[in-house]
């Protein structure tokens, strides 16, 4: 079963520059795990303070070891540092996956 997550983080004015490396170390340490097929963070064209979080897991039990994986824990922490008004991330368990358009 494949698993889809998408969210967002809501940095205060002029953070989200300042969140790149961490983000980018991030998703090079998420995209190594076991299941998982997906992890990237993109910041919105006509916000660059709003960074848009897209993941695409195996599995429950995959998508759960992400959340107890060390870096992701080290992640949440080091989140405080910044002016983070907010995060949203949410979880749809997919039935099927199908191309709209490519490839």
């Amino acid at each position: 079963m494949t698993i889809l997550v998408m969210g967002y983080i809501r940095a205060g004015a002029g953070e989200g520059a300042k969140l790149r490396d961490l983000l980018v170390a991030h998703m090079a340490a998420t995209n190594a795990e076991q299941g998982c097929e997906f992890y990237n963070f993109a910041y919105d064209l006509g916000d660059p303070d709003l960074i848009r979080i897209s993941e695409r897991w195996t599995s429950e039990e995959a998508l759960a070891a992400h959340g107890a994986a060390d870096h992701q824990k080290a992640l949440a922490a080091r989140l405080r540092d910044f002016d983070i008004k907010e995060v949203s991330v949410k979880g749809w368990d997919g039935q099927f996956w199908r191309t709209l358009i490519g490839e």
